[in-house]
């Protein structure tokens, strides 16, 4: 595929964009979520990522049914596989977790940034524009519950262990 044809691809990805992809990038996009710039359907190449943090090397995606087929989590695992290669993580959601729980999966997104940047770094950020402050505990809590009071999965992971290398997500 030429330059060119990537270019076009890339347009159509971001024209084409399911409801979970805009609200996330709607959180996402002109460093709204706490300063921090992400890129919409950029291309390492062969791959397309969903989003994308050139700082902190972190991939947002949003998966829906079809990446549970068998054939597609293989290519999912192989694609994981290459970018981590590369030194870029992969953070997934099912688009049915973030329907119910959009908060948490911020906060997960938060969570993983935080860890990913250098203070020094994290406290160069322009903050003072953006749209996300991440919730306090007690909304989290509320966040994570159905209409009727029966608690949801929580969508946030434990941090990884100490030497352990990049981690892959699937809430």
């Amino acid at each position: 595929m030429s330059r060119r044809n990537h270019n076009e691809f890339s347009r159509r990805l971001r024209r084409e964009q399911t409801p979970e992809e805009k609200a996330l990038w709607k959180a996402l996009r002109s460093r709204r979520f706490a300063g921090f710039k992400f890129r919409r359907q950029h291309e390492v190449a062969p791959y397309f990522l969903d989003f994308y943090c050139p700082l902190t090397k972190l991939a947002v995606e949003l998966d829906g049914f079809g990446h549970g087929l068998p054939g597609q989590r293989e290519h999912d695992a192989e694609r994981d596989a290459f970018l981590a290669a590369k030194g870029i993580e992969m953070l997934r959601f099912w688009n049915g977790v973030w329907n119910k729980n959009r908060e948490g999966c911020l906060m997960e997104i938060w969570e993983v940034l935080s860890l990913r940047v250098p203070a020094e770094e994290l406290a160069k950020l322009d903050t003072a524009s953006t749209r996300y402050v991440p919730p306090k505990e007690s909304e989290i809590i509320r966040s994570r519950r159905e209409p009727d009071g029966t608690p949801l999965t929580p969508a946030l992971s434990p941090p990884p262990r100490k030497g352990e290398g990049a981690r892959q997500r699937r809430t």
